[in-house]
């Protein structure tokens, strides 16, 4: 099926039948982007050691007339895709202002629109590794994200607290140096950025990968500096919104998912009863 004219270039790759050399071509995109976006022909030709002919021939495969029309797509995506909240707040203020009616039905549209696309996104094996992974009771669990990452995390490391013990919930990446200081050949990281790529968790992935411990990385970035890092990636569907800010409603899901898949291969319900008890005799709720 050929790719249509605004099909994102992720998209038209894992579509794409690629020759050894064109295979190359698409890995180093695939490696380094988003920055890939700013080479020119003779750079990817340098990096790649591959003749303009095959790079040209990879760019008509992705469905684009030639290189300097793939390049530009490339560009327009990284902008548009990598843009700061505040630069999409003042192309919001360009337009004449929405009714609160229309925003919640734009909202729940985009949220749909991620949600349709999770099945598809995310590879079942990996998501079925990664759910053996979070219930094993044996591993200890570090859950480590930064910014609005973090309290989706803790929401996810408080309720998985009713199926488990041994978790650990990184709080700010001060204190993650200590917290981080018995973190061992058996643990298992669980880590989770959206759109941008975090300094603190490429640490984080680097320092799993130096104690020999498992890391996972959920994402909605096929591409970039911490993809490699991670032992198993899952990632959620990439949709490009002009609203300030973009919803993370396909992250909560996963975590929520696998939550789910932990509860099923734990029948038992002493720790659950337990944390309920405290509750009660705490007059957590009234």
């Amino acid at each position: 099926m050929e790719p249509s004219e605004d099909s994102p270039f992720l998209d038209r790759l894992a579509a794409a039948r690629l020759t050894a050399r064109e295979f190359d071509v698409a890995r180093f995109y695939e490696d380094n982007l988003p920055g890939a976006a700013l080479v020119n022909l003779e750079e990817v030709c340098c990096a790649v050691g591959v003749s303009s002919a095959t790079v040209g021939r990879f760019a008509r495969k992705l469905g684009y007339p030639d290189f300097r029309a793939m390049s530009r797509s490339l560009r327009t995506g990284v902008r548009e895709e990598l843009s700061l909240p505040v630069e999409r707040l003042r192309r919001m203020h360009d337009d004449a202002a929405p009714s609160p009616q229309s925003v919640l039905e734009q909202r729940v549209g985009s949220a749909q629109e991620v949600l349709s696309g999770c099945s598809s996104a995310i590879d079942t094996e990996a998501f079925t590794r990664v759910c053996e992974l979070v219930g094993d009771t044996d591993r200890p669990l570090y859950l480590g994200a930064v910014a609005t990452g973090r309290p989706l995390m803790q929401y996810f490391g408080l309720l998985l607290s009713y199926l488990r013990g041994g978790v650990t919930i990184l709080d700010g990446t001060d204190h993650w140096a200590h917290a981080l200081a018995g973190l061992e050949a058996d643990a298992v990281v669980l880590t989770a950025t959206f759109d941008r790529h975090p300094a603190p968790v490429e640490a984080l992935l680097r320092l799993a990968g130096r104690r020999g411990a498992t890391s996972i990385l959920l994402t909605n970035r096929r591409t970039g500096p911490l993809v490699p890092l991670a032992d198993i990636l899952l990632t959620t569907p990439l949709v490009t919104q002009e609203a300030m800010f973009r919803t993370r409603v396909a992250t909560l899901v996963v975590l929520e998912a696998i939550l789910d898949a932990v509860a099923a291969e734990h029948p038992e319900h002493l720790r659950a009863e337990r944390v309920e008890e405290t509750f009660i005799l705490m007059r957590g709720y009234l």
